[in-house]
């Protein structure tokens, strides 16, 4: 120890940058070189083993779903969008109304849906291709959404290699940046978002935040402004595809604080065109939707608003376990589905163990990321970002009309990459005291292993986007609780298998199958207009089975009086009981039901004077019409002031009455 001259006490040393500890030493390297290797010229031709690499595990891990065709959502955004399949045409109307709008056709509809859903970009793209390739292509769709999966993966890696800097004789394919990239693009939890086309807005609007990031540390680097304004360009974009971009109005300023280390001031210039964008982007949102969050109407279905059954206290209690499942599945992303729907989240209160679990948990995460981010702690930025980009779909400031889904998590899962990257490469060779970003024993076979276990699960995943019975099956099974994949299971069935199988043994054992499933679906949630639509249909198949009319008839009453309006099964109970008065071999119990629905119950008990005079005109010109379905015609005309109608029907019944007499 180093004596004072003359005095022989000990003197502490001179405080060097050598005297920091070295984890120190290298968190501040790295978020200091940032500036260095943004400006690196040559990353094209150093890194292009890394770039194919990544494409290729993209290509390799979706590649199967080229050969799929449309799913789910890609009939509303795709298929039966009179706005996208106008191609280039309809581009105007796609940035100029709701993300629905071409589908529905009718603004009423759209209220039927919590909140609103602007994502023209994504749509914009699948009329480009329309225009460009024609209709119906699903295999160039799927293509393009694993090509952008791909460049999303080389876009993470460029940016991780600004925040992690090769350093020495540190190799590319074992630093904090690839592992990261590759961990990213091998998740099983982006299955939904890459093998479903409709999942192109989570990509576009991810890919092109990450562009707004990149082109942000660009200017903060070169002070360019091409790159200042280009940041808010790109972020608008983002906003375009979907608004989860909007949490990188705040991610952007805090990525470039913690990495690049800039002056405040330049901090705070570099938000004007993040904040501009999303200006715009609100602005046109609202012009478009004609409102900001909630269109005025509130929401009674279920399947749109499943908290609608809950009290305050449920509704954060199951918030929260949904948040704590999030985390579990970027952990351990097994088993998937895309049913969230009530109840596979089961209603929860705070006795629940999970919830109280999950919310110390969220708590403990954002009281250390705070305390630590100015220590430039990688794990505590990790935890900010996965705060930020989870807020708006979390339920807990913005509803957005389901519990939960694995796509939401897609735009946070950047930080669970980024945060195994870093702990692969960096942090855990700290530990061992092994040399950081060099490839170790241990920290191969980790990674490895990870990288393995992703990948496996993603190739066993991504199959299941197949087809409507591929994905509804898988969905039942592990979603055994949801009415909504009980009853599109049903669906599927139906459509898929059972109109199409012409052995009437194996009709029977579908009837089974779809008669079980939907009276489960009704369980869980009796009210589910959907499920009750299937009930009929499945009803009308079980009377094709056994010839049981009256239990048919029973069901068909119990579904008048719970749906009568609804303009899907009303055309087909109409069309049948036709067809039930014409071939069932009993007229007199269908005259009889029709007269019980018809007068009894529409026109007596309900006064209602359209549904009664519609159903009792479904046995006009039929088998089963007879004098006493004509005068009760005549009754209700006469009292819907339709004297004309009322005589007829009148000259009808005694014509009868006559014709009978005679004979």
């Amino acid at each position: 120890m180093a004596k004072n001259k003359g005095k022989g006490q000990p003197v502490a040393p001179k405080k060097t940058a050598a005297a920091k500890p070295a984890s120190a030493v290298r968190s501040a390297d790295a978020a200091s070189s940032s500036r260095i290797q943004m400006l690196e010229p040559g990353f094209w031709q150093r890194h292009w083993p890394a770039v194919l690499l990544l494409m290729a595990a993209a290509f390799a891990l979706y590649g199967a779903s080229i050969k799929y065709g449309y799913i789910l959502d890609d009939e509303m955004v795709i298929q039966k969008n009179a706005y996208v399949q106008r191609g280039i045409k309809g581009i105007f109307d796609i940035f100029a109304h709701d993300s629905f709008m071409g589908y529905f056709q009718k603004k009423e509809s759209l209220l039927l849906l919590e909140g609103g859903r602007y994502r023209p970009l994504s749509l914009a793209t699948f009329a480009i291709e329309i225009s460009l390739f024609g209709k119906d292509h699903p295999n160039i769709s799927h293509f393009i959404n694993i090509l952008l999966y791909g460049l999303t993966g080389v876009l993470l890696y460029r940016l991780f290699l600004a925040f992690f800097p090769l350093r020495g004789n540190a190799v590319w394919y074992f630093s904090a940046a690839f592992l990261g990239a590759l961990i990213f693009v091998a998740h099983p939890l982006h299955s939904e978002a890459v093998a479903n086309i409709k999942g192109r807005d989570e990509i576009l609007a991810l890919l092109c935040s990450l562009g707004a990031l990149y082109a942000s540390l660009k200017y903060s680097d070169t002070q360019s402004k091409l790159w200042y304004w280009m940041s808010g360009v790109l972020l608008l974009l983002g906003m375009f595809a979907k608004e989860n971009a909007l949490t990188f109005v705040a991610v952007i300023p805090l990525t470039v604080w913690f990495f690049a280390r800039p002056p405040l001031a330049q901090v705070r210039r570099i938000v004007w065109p993040l904040l501009a964008a999303a200006a715009l982007f609100i602005w046109v949102r609202y012009l478009a939707l004609g409102f900001m969050l909630d269109h005025g109407q509130a929401i009674k279905d279920l399947m749109n608003n499943p908290f609608i059954e809950m009290t305050r206290s449920e509704k954060y209690a199951t918030i929260f376990l949904t948040l704590g499942w999030y985390v579990k599945l970027l952990f351990w992303p097994y088993p998937l589905t895309h049913d969230y729907y009530p109840y596979h989240v089961p209603k929860v209160n705070w006795d629940d163990w999970r919830v109280l679990l999950s919310f110390a948990l969220y708590v403990g995460m954002g009281v250390w990321a705070l305390l630590n981010l100015k220590r430039r702690q990688v794990p505590a930025y990790a935890i900010a970002y996965w705060l930020l980009t989870l807020s708006i779909v979390s339920n807990l400031f913005v509803s957005v009309g389901t519990f939960m889904n694995e796509r939401f998590a897609y735009m946070p899962s950047v930080a669970f990459a980024l945060l195994a990257g870093w702990f692969l490469a960096i942090k855990l060779p700290e530990w061992l005291r092994e040399q950081p970003q060099r490839p170790y024993l241990l920290g191969v076979g980790l990674a490895v292993v990870a990288l393995g276990l992703l990948g496996f699960l993603t190739i066993r995943r991504v199959p299941v986007w197949k087809d409507v019975i591929s994905l509804n099956t898988a969905a039942v099974n592990v979603s055994p609780n949801s009415a909504r994949s009980h009853c599109f299971y049903v669906t599927a069935i139906y459509e898929h298998i059972y109109q199409k199988t012409q052995n009437p043994s194996e009709k029977a054992r579908w009837v089974d199958t779809m008669e079980y499933h939907i009276n489960r679906s009704l369980e869980i949630n009796p009210n589910y207009g959907s499920a009750l639509i299937m009930k009929g249909a499945i009803a009308a198949a079980r009377y094709e089975q056994n010839k049981q009319l009256d239990t048919l008839l029973q069901r068909f009453r119990m579904l008048m009086e719970r749906i009568p309006n609804n303009a899907n099964f009303r055309p087909f109970f109409d069309q049948y009981i036709k067809y039930l008065a014409n071939t069932s071999g009993k007229p007199q119990a269908v005259s009889d039901f029709v007269y019980q629905l018809g007068y009894d119950y529409f026109f007596r008990d309900k006064k209602d004077l359209p549904n009664a005079i519609a159903v009792m005109e479904l046995l006009l010109d039929t088998r089963a019409e007879d004098e006493r379905i004509l005068r009760a015609l005549a009754e209700v005309y006469t009292a819907a002031n339709n004297a004309p109608k009322a005589a007829e029907m009148q000259g009808r019944a005694a014509a009868r009455a006559g014709a009978g007499a005679g004979r």
